[in-house]
């Protein structure tokens, strides 16, 4: 982390519904069919006894692997002019999902019936909010090669006073919980 007075950085959970829910249901479910699966063939049919005692050794294995999927983390930073939307997996492997100059953006807004029409209407929406019920949804639009791209963000008040240092124009502040 950068000690600058034009850095800010704000990292938020991903609550458990929509599309996200039903990974970690559909990963629960795959633990549960892996496991009741493997014993109820290796021990109920096939007597394979010492095979089927490491059935949930395995099941454990495959958690481990996998459910870092299911524990995501929308992380948003503003540094050397730009912003940035990481993903990070299990609280330890983080994926750079956007990254813009802050100049770049037309209009940094928040997700009010206002500025509905330029965050509804866009040729490509990228959605990185905890929840969609949110009250502290921003939105970035970016105009570039004729295409439009809209970025749903969680703003708190460092973040768009350093958003407001680097595209003075574009950004529009209101007063939030943070």
């Amino acid at each position: 982390m950068e000690d600058s007075v034009n850095y800010a950085e704000y990292t938020v959970e991903q609550k458990s519904e929509g599309a996200h829910k039903r990974k970690r249901t559909l990963l629960i479910t795959l633990y549960i069919v892996f496991c009741g699966g493997g014993l109820a063939l290796f021990v109920g049919v096939l007597k394979l006894w010492p095979v089927g005692a490491i059935i949930p050794l395995l099941t454990y294995i495959l958690h481990g692997f996998t459910w870092r999927y299911a524990q995501l983390e929308h992380k948003y930073e503003v540094a050397n002019a730009k912003f940035r939307v990481s993903e990070i997996y299990g609280r330890k492997k983080q994926v750079t999902m956007f990254e813009e100059f802050v100049s770049e953006f037309s209009l940094i807004a928040p997700m009010t019936d206002e500025y509905k029409d330029q965050w509804e209407k866009a040729d490509k929406i990228l959605d990185y909010r905890s929840s969609k019920k949110t009250a502290d949804g921003y939105f970035a639009r970016l105009e570039k090669d004729g295409k439009s791209t809209v970025v749903y963000f969680e703003a708190i008040n460092k973040m768009l006073k350093v958003m407001k240092f680097y595209n003075s124009k574009g950004t529009v502040i209101t007063t939030m919980r943070y």
